[in-house]
C-alpha cells in the first residue's frame, strides 16, 4: 500500500510533525511504500519529504498526488498544524477518487477557540474524508455534538520510543544549577491552556520544607505560528510573561528554571532528571507528553481533562482543572511517598503501544479501500 501523509514534519518544531515521522515510519517498517507533504518548506526536510503545501494548498496537494499515486492520503488535521492553510486542507484534502483519512488532534480546542468558523472548517473537512480518526472519547463526543458526516475510529495517541539520548540528566542538571532539587517537568510547548499559573500558584502553597528542595523545570518553549495566527503567539509569550512575572509575586521565582527549546536529544536526560511530570492543563485533546511519560516509567500529576481523564482514570494524582489547591495536595502527596521504581510495561501491554497502534491504523487504511468507503453513520463506538 502506499500511503501519502499530510501534515507538519520534521525538522519543524511541531508535536504533530513529530508524531506524524514516528507513525509513517512505523508503517513503513511494516512493508507500506509512504510519502510526506510537508505543512511547510524546509531545507532539512527527509527524503520522503515529496512536496509542501503553497499558499493555495490544492495545486500542491494534486500535484503530490500524480507524482506518488498513492493508494490512500492521511491528513493529521489540527488548526494551529497548517495555520493560514487550514481552509485549502479542509476544502481540498485530496484529489478525488483517492481515499482520504484524516486525523482530528485538536478538534474539541479548535472548535471551541473559533467557535462558529471552526465548527464550519470541521464539518467541510469531514465531507472530503472516508474516515476520521480520534484519540479520545472525548474527541469522539465533540464529533458527535458537531454532527460531522463521516465514519469516526477512535485510536488512542501511541506512546512513542523516545529520541536517542545524547545528553544526560547529571549534564543538565549542571546546566541549568539544579544540584539535587527534586524535579517536576513541565514538558512541551507553553501554552495558555496548559495552566502553568496554576501551577505555580500551587507552587506558593507547598509547605516550606517541601518548596526547599523542588524546581520545577519549564521545558519548552512557545510555538511557532504563521500568518494571522502569530495573534496567539503573541498570547502564549504573554502568558510565559504572565506566569514569570505570578511567580515573583509569590516568592516562588527561583524554584522554576525555563529551559527554551528542548533538543531531542536532552528529552531522555529530562525525563531521567524528573521526579514527576506535571500536567497542570486546563483543556486538552490529548497529550503525547503524558505518553512519553508512560514511557519513561515517570510518575504524572496531571488533571482531568479531555483524553488525560482517560488516560490516568482512578490516578491518587489525578487533579480536577482550574484548582490550584488540589494540585497543591497532589504535589505534596508524591513527594511524600517513597519514589515508585519506573516501569514501563504498561505501556508495553495496553492500546497505546506503538505496533499496536501503526498496526490499527494500518487497518483503517484498508478499510477505506475497501466497498464501504464513503458510507457514514456506522461508527463503531469502541475502537
Amino acid at each position: 500500500m502506499r500511503v501519502l501523509y499530510v501534515s507538519p514534519y520534521p525538522p519543524a518544531r511541531d508535536g504533530i510533525g513529530a508524531y506524524t515521522q514516528v507513525l509513517a515510519r512505523a508503517v513503513r517498517e511494516r512493508g507500506h511504500e509512504i510519502a510526506v507533504v510537508a505543512a511547510r518548506p524546509d531545507p532539512g526536510a527527509p527524503d520522503e519529504v515529496i512536496g509542501t503545501l503553497g499558499d493555495g494548498g490544492g495545486a500542491s496537494m494534486r500535484a503530490a498526488v500524480a507524482r506518488f499515486r498513492p493508494d490512500v492520503v492521511h491528513v493529521q488535521f489540527a488548526v494551529p498544524a497548517f495555520g493560514a492553510r487550514s481552509l485549502a486542507v479542509a476544502r481540498r484534502p485530496a484529489a478525488s477518487g483517492v481515499p482520504v483519512v484524516a486525523t482530528l488532534h485538536e478538534v474539541t480546542r479548535d472548535t471551541a477557540l473559533l467557535r462558529g468558523p471552526g465548527r464550519a472548517l470541521y464539518r467541510r473537512l469531514a465531507r472530503g474524508c472516508d474516515r476520521l480518526v480520534v484519540h479520545t472519547r472525548a474527541a469522539l463526543e465533540t464529533v458527535d455534538a458537531l454532527g460531522l458526516d463521516a465514519e469516526v475510529t477512535l485510536v488512542p495517541h501511541f506512546s512513542a520510543p523516545p529520541p536517542p539520548a545524547t545528553g544526560t540528566a547529571a549534564v543538565l542538571r549542571a546546566r541549568f544549577g539544579l544540584g539535587e532539587d527534586r524535579v517536576l517537568l513541565a514538558f512541551g510547548h507553553i501554552h495558555v491552556s496548559k495552566g502553568l499559573d496554576d501551577l505555580v500558584r500551587a507552587l506558593a502553597t507547598l509547605p516550606p520544607a517541601a518548596l526547599g528542595g523542588v524546581r520545577v523545570v519549564v521545558a519548552g518553549a512557545v510555538r511557532r505560528r504563521h500568518g494571522p495566527f502569530r495573534v496567539f503567539e503573541a498570547r502564549d509569550h504573554l502568558h510565559e510573561a504572565t506566569v514569570r512575572r505570578l511567580a515573583r509575586r509569590h516568592g516562588v521565582r527561583d524554584r522554576l528554571v525555563f529551559t527554551g527549546y528542548v533538543p531531542d536529544g536532552d528529552i531522555a536526560a529530562w525525563f531521567a532528571a524528573a521526579e514527576a511530570v506535571v500536567l497542570p492543563y486546563r483543556d486538552a485533546e490529548q497529550s503525547g507528553v503524558a505518553n512519553l511519560a508512560r514511557a519513561f516509567g515517570v510518575p504524572v500529576i496531571a488533571t482531568t481533562v479531555g483524553g488525560l481523564a482517560e488516560l490516568f482514570e482512578g490516578s491518587p494524582w489525578a487533579v480536577p482543572p482550574g484548582a490550584p489547591d488540589r494540585l497543591a495536595a497532589a504535589i505534596d502527596d508524591l513527594l511524600t511517598r517513597p519514589a515508585p521504581a519506573r516501569d514501563t510495561s504498561a505501556v508495553r501491554t495496553t492500546d497505546t503501544d506503538l505496533d499496536t497502534v501503526a498496526a490499527r491504523t494500518i487497518a483503517v487504511y484498508e478499510a477505506v479501500r475497501g466497498p464501504l468507503a464513503r458510507t457514514p453513520g456506522n461508527r463503531p463506538d469502541a475502537p
